[in-house]
């Protein structure tokens, strides 16, 4: 729970006095490995800040499984776009191995905001900040060779390289398995 108040300190500038009000607001949960928390085509009612493990957000294209976000200790998992907007979701969300979760659930938060407008601008930060980590992923996806996107996972996430199936990790990159091991193999 600690790391969960210092990342809204350091992103939300959440209050000290405020912190008892965002905690009465979620609520921790244990999840085991492959459990879908969320499903396509239902509106997104909670995201996740996970305390302990990974999970992901992926969708299917042309009956393929694609990885669109991957989220380990002290990150945010979820489908944003159908939490924020209250539309149904195009992706679904699932843990990969056991995780310790504080979901937040879209009625709460909202009801919360609207009595506390310090807590509605830590809000407002995270969701600014969430966009600017979408805008990276967009750039490192659009920007960088193959080889370059492995090596800002490994640099930013080195936990993720080494506790998500690797087909999951080609697949975060927009590469096949195959380029996977081909880069691992000639970086190692």
């Amino acid at each position: 729970m600690q790391n969960l108040i210092d990342t809204f300190r350091k992103i939300g500038q959440l209050k000290p006095e405020n912190e008892q009000a965002l905690l009465s607001s979620i609520e921790k949960k244990t999840y085991p490995p492959r459990t879908l928390l969320q499903d396509q085509e239902k509106i997104s009612n909670k995201i996740y800040f996970i305390e302990k493990g990974i999970a992901r957000t992926y969708y299917y294209k042309d009956g393929k499984d694609i990885t669109h976000w991957i989220a380990s200790e002290n990150n945010f998992v979820g489908s944003m776009t159908s939490f924020f907007m209250q539309v149904p979701s195009n992706k679904l969300v699932e843990t990969i191995d056991e995780c310790i979760l504080w979901e937040f659930e879209f009625k709460k938060l909202q009801t919360l905001f609207k009595t506390n407008q310090d807590l509605a601008h830590a809000g407002r930060l995270f969701a600014i900040y969430g966009m600017s980590l979408l805008e990276q992923r967009f750039d490192n996806l659009h920007f960088n060779t193959a080889k370059e996107r492995y090596q800002i996972l490994m640099n930013n996430n080195p936990e993720i390289i080494q506790r998500v199936p690797l087909g999951m990790i080609a697949s975060y990159l927009g590469i096949t398995q195959e380029t996977l091991s081909r880069i691992r193999n000639n970086t190692f």
